[in-house]
């Protein structure tokens, strides 16, 4: 942000360069065997076709399937299974046996 102001003199290339991530794709799937995520899986979606629905252009809420999708992180304690509320606030933890 200060960099692009100090710059340009203005916050317009901040705000074109951050309104361009509403637009990235949320996942995809490689070579039909690879499963590609920013972050991690939800609670909330069960198939592929589940994320195609999902209305992907606008700024990712606070909450929800594409907010969990962003957000989410495999939980390294291998004692845990399923889903749990993420310490950061955004998105869950989710253990191996989710994955089956």
């Amino acid at each position: 942000y200060m960099e692009c102001t100090t710059k340009y003199g203005n916050t317009a290339v901040w705000e074109y360069y951050t309104d361009m991530f509403d637009y990235l794709p949320i996942a995809a799937v490689v070579e039909n065997e690879i499963f590609c995520v920013h972050g991690g899986l939800s609670p909330s979606i069960e198939t592929i076709n589940e994320i195609r629905q999902i209305d992907r252009f606008h700024e990712i809420p606070n909450e929800g399937p594409l907010s969990d999708l962003m957000w989410s992180d495999p939980d390294p304690n291998s004692e845990n299974t399923g889903f749990s509320f993420s310490p950061r606030g955004a998105g869950f933890l989710y253990c191996e046996d989710v994955l089956n």
